[in-house]
C-alpha cells in the first residue's frame, strides 16, 4: 500500500444546481486536475458519474455521499486497494427488455473492465415504487434484495430502480439545456444513502428511466453523456470499482436503531494504513454551499477548506455565514495550484483544461 502524504477531498453536493458538477460528470475535468495535484483525492459519485464516459484517475477514490458524511464525522475509515465483488440489485418492476439490457451491461463491464460482478442479479420481490422521483415508497423490498446480495458475498452494491421521468416537464427541459437541477438526482441520492446507511457498503444508483418521448434533438454538452445510452450502469460499475472498503470505527460509529448493520458484527478492525479524517489535508467545495456535514466537520477537525468562487450554486451558504475559516479560490485551476504548492514533492501539473 503506497504512503499518501497529500490527501485531499473534492465535493460538489447533489441537487443544488452547481454550475460545475451539477450535470453528467461535468466536474470530472476539475476532479482530474485536483487529482494531479494530490497523492490521493477522495470524491463522491456525483462528481465523476458520467453514464458511458466515466473516467476516474487511479489516485481517486469514490465514496457514496452518506458514507462520506460519516468519514468526515470520524465514524468510519477507508481501506484502499480492495477488489470488490459487486452485487447488482434491480427493481422487480423492470420489464423483460430492461432486464436483458441490464444483463448486457453486466457482460460488457466484465469483458471490458474486468470487474468482478456476481453472476446472479438480485431482483426485488416487489416494485420499489420511486416513480414520483421524491419518495421510496417500498424501501423494505429494496433492502431485502440488498440483504440477499450481501449474504451471497457482495461487498459493493449497484442499484437500479425504475423511474418515470416526464421529458416534457420544465425541470427535464431545463436540465437538457444545462440549467436547473437533475430531475432524478434527489431520488437517486436517497436510494444510495439508504442502502449505504443500512449495510455500510459502497453503493451507487443507475436509473431505469422510462420515457414516452424521444430524446431532445440537441442537448447541452454538460449533459450529453446521459443521452448516449439507455443504461447508466457502466458508470456505476466504474464508481464502485474505485470505492474503498468501509471500516466502521466502533468507538465512534453509532447504531441509531434496529435493522442497521452493527459494526461489531462485521469483524473489521482499522489497520494503520486505513485512511481516517485526520489524514485529510484539504477539502475543495463550491463557495456558496458550506452548510453540509463535511464542511462543518472539516472546520471542527481543522482541515483547510478551499472554496471555489466560480462554481456557483442555487444556495447562498457562504463560509462567512457560518464563521468557517477558509481560503478563497477563484477556480479549480487555482485550487489545484494551491494543493500543489503545499505538497512536499512539487511536480509539474498540466494546466489543461483551464476552468475559467
Amino acid at each position: 500500500m503506497p504512503s499518501y502524504r497529500n490527501i485531499n477531498c473534492m465535493i460538489v453536493p447533489t441537487g443544488i444546481g452547481a454550475k460545475i458538477g451539477g450535470y453528467a460528470a461535468d466536474a470530472n475535468p476539475a476532479c482530474k486536475l485536483l487529482a494531479k495535484a494530490s497523492d490521493l483525492l477522495i470524491t463522491h459519485p456525483n462528481v465523476v458519474n458520467g453514464a458511458l464516459l466515466t473516467d476516474i484517475p487511479e489516485n481517486v477514490v469514490v465514496v457514496e455521499g452518506y458514507l462520506l458524511d460519516r468519514f468526515f464525522a470520524n465514524q468510519i475509515a477507508l481501506r484502499l486497494g480492495v477488489k470488490h465483488k459487486i452485487g447488482v440489485v434491480v427493481d422487480g418492476a423492470a420489464s423483460e427488455q430492461e432486464r436483458q439490457l441490464t444483463q448486457t451491461c453486466i457482460d460488457a463491464a466484465r469483458t471490458v473492465y474486468g470487474i468482478d460482478i456476481m453472476p446472479e442479479i438480485f431482483y426485488t420481490e416487489q416494485a420499489i415504487e420511486a416513480n414520483d422521483l421524491k419518495h421510496i415508497k417500498n424501501p423494505d423490498t429494496l433492502l431485502e434484495a440488498c440483504a440477499r446480495a450481501r449474504e451471497a458475498g457482495a461487498t459493493a452494491l449497484a442499484l437500479l430502480a425504475v423511474l418515470d421521468e416526464d421529458p416534457q416537464s420544465q425541470a427535464a427541459q431545463d436540465y437538457a439545456q444545462g440549467e436547473g437541477h437533475d430531475p432524478i438526482g434527489s431520488i437517486e441520492a436517497k436510494i444510495s444513502h439508504l442502502v449505504s446507511q443500512i449495510f455500510l457498503l459502497p453503493s451507487a444508483h443507475a436509473p431505469i428511466v422510462r420515457s414516452s418521448e424521444a430524446n431532445p434533438e440537441k442537448v447541452d454538452p454538460k449533459v450529453a453523456a446521459e443521452y448516449l445510452s439507455e443504461s447508466f450502469l457502466a458508470s456505476v460499475f466504474k464508481c464502485l470499482q474505485a470505492s474503498p472498503q468501509i471500516i466502521p470505527l466502533e468507538s465512534n460509529y453509532k447504531v441509531l436503531t434496529s435493522g442497521y448493520t452493527n459494526p461489531a458484527e462485521l469483524g473489521l478492525k482499522r489497520k494503520p494504513e486505513d485512511i481516517i479524517i485526520h489524514d485529510l489535508a484539504n477539502l475543495v467545495v463550491p463557495y456558496d454551499c458550506c452548510n453540509g456535514v463535511p464542511m462543518i466537520e472539516a472546520w471542527k477537525q481543522e482541515i483547510q477548506l478551499l472554496c471555489v468562487r466560480n462554481n456557483t450554486t442555487d444556495l447562498d451558504d457562504s463560509p462567512e455565514l457560518f464563521g468557517i475559516p477558509h481560503k478563497l479560490m477563484n477556480s479549480y485551476l487555482e485550487a489545484a495550484g494551491y494543493l500543489l504548492a503545499n505538497t512536499k514533492d512539487n511536480q509539474f501539473i498540466d494546466p489543461e483544461p483551464i476552468l475559467a
